[in-house]
């Protein structure tokens, strides 16, 4: 992971995992408040903006996450997206989670990695 910024005031996390300059890239809306940018070519993340990530993590407790951006998007796009959640360095910061009767994908945040991510960046 190349960098973790979390704003406190404005509540944004953003995690660049790959810096984009000269690579090509690819942004999806997961939901409103989350985004994901990625190389289509090697489908790798490059960068996780999450607005809202306080009061994300806690309406994942409650219940997963809809991931309607996500559903929206093009078949291929969606796989691609899916496995790159379920893969590292994005699992650290979703657990997909099948809801029965429920077509869309569904997420829950990790409230963990801000703090304990933040520290590991620091140390390295």
């Amino acid at each position: 992971m190349k960098s973790i910024h979390y704003d406190a005031e404005g509540d944004i996390l953003s995690v660049t995992f790959v810096e984009a300059t000269g690579q090509k890239h690819t942004g999806v809306e997961l939901t409103d408040q989350i985004v994901l940018y990625y190389n289509p070519e090697t489908a790798k993340p490059l960068q996780l903006v999450v607005l809202s990530y306080g009061a994300l993590v806690q309406a994942s407790r409650r219940s997963p996450l809809r991931l309607d951006g996500l559903a929206r998007a093009p078949l291929k796009v969606r796989a691609t997206v899916t496995a790159l959640l379920q893969s590292a360095p994005l699992a650290a910061f979703f657990q997909l989670v099948e809801t029965e009767g429920m077509t869309l994908p569904t997420s829950r945040l990790h409230e963990v990695f801000v703090p304990t991510m933040l520290q590991t960046v620091a140390a390295a």
